[in-house]
């Protein structure tokens, strides 16, 4: 739903009877613009045929939004789907083809295994000279992780390079995984959190990004691309969520709902169609810690099904209907 049509919505829920020229001056858009908005609503089913002056009556916001929830969460569950059947077939390509040299494939090449990811990180970073950013890994830092991290951290370290990464949220209750996120911030450089990551990558010195490919929480290949256009595109998303993030050490804010960040991620995946299985592994919390928001969020919004609490956070500004994409 573009901006005009969610004005036209948002003007005819409050004035059923207004006339398309009253939308139009209203809302500072042509007449056409009106009636392709109308047009665009009635697809979605938040108007129907009516005695109104537009020949529309718009549908409830609870009922209407509801439907349209349901709807973009059976197609984003298609699409969680292939985007997981995507992940598979990866993996199987690494496992079955193993490492190709780079000259195969322009600016890309191949790593099968977890020693051969470690090792081409271990030789990028001995090469850094300004900068290391990393994003993840998405699931809980595991001992191999930061076995394998720490020699990483050392070589930018005795290099005087920067360093910056971000990690899940959950690690700042990871007892095992503390010790070394402190020593990372007190030597190397900043470590900040966010609820979910879309991608485990490490970018070294702006020139190469390696993407580990991981299942079950073990690494089974990874990728090295030296493109600019792929470099350039994810250190944009590193600086996007590097502005978002919370420093490890910083207090964890409410938004102006009196939201956490967590509550207010969790209402984002609902919204995107996750279950509460595909939200609690990519957040990496238990499934017992998205039932106990669920209950809680539910309560506080005074919402009897997850689509009248989707539609009652995004009309209370807690989440946006772009975050529905």
């Amino acid at each position: 739903m573009d901006s005009v049509a969610q004005g036209v919505y948002l003007t005819m829920v409050a004035q059923p009877h207004a006339d398309v020229q009253k939308l139009a001056e209203q809302l500072e858009e042509s007449d056409t613009a009106i009636s392709r908005a109308l047009e665009q609503l009635s697809r979605l089913s938040l108007v129907a045929p009516g005695g109104g002056a537009t020949g529309w009556m718009p549908i409830e916001p609870e009922v209407g939004l509801a439907a349209m929830l349901a709807r973009q969460q059976a197609d984003l569950a298609r699409h969680q789907l292939q985007v997981e059947d995507s992940r598979l077939e990866v993996a199987q390509l690494l496992a079955t083809h193993g490492r190709r040299t780079q000259g195969q494939v322009p600016g890309v090449e191949w790593l099968s295994g977890e020693a051969a990811v470690w090792e081409r990180v271990a030789e990028l970073a001995d090469g850094c000279r300004e900068e290391a950013l990393s994003l993840g890994p998405t699931e809980r830092l595991t001992e191999t992780v930061i076995e394998a991290g720490r020699p990483v951290d050392e070589s930018v370290l005795r290099h005087g390079a920067r360093s910056r990464s971000i990690l899940l949220e959950s690690a700042r209750n990871d007892n095992a995984a503390m010790p070394y996120l402190r020593w990372k911030m007190d030597s190397v450089g900043g470590v900040r959190t966010l609820p979910s990551l879309p991608v485990w990558m490490i970018l070294i010195d702006r020139r190469h990004v390696v993407i580990p490919v991981s299942s079950f929480r073990s690494v089974m290949g990874g990728l090295v691309c030296t493109a600019e256009s792929i470099i350039n595109a994810f250190v944009a998303l590193f600086a996007k969520l590097w502005k978002e993030a919370l420093p490890l050490t910083g207090a964890r804010p409410r938004t102006a709902g009196n939201l956490s960040l967590q509550e207010q991620h969790i209402l984002r995946l609902w919204a995107q169609g996750l279950t509460d299985a595909s939200a609690a592994r990519q957040m990496d919390v238990s499934l017992r810690t998205v039932r106990r928001l669920s209950e809680k969020l539910t309560d506080r919004f005074g919402a009897h099904s997850r689509f009248q609490l989707g539609a009652m956070a995004i009309a209370e500004g807690s989440i946006r209907p772009e975050d529905m994409i």
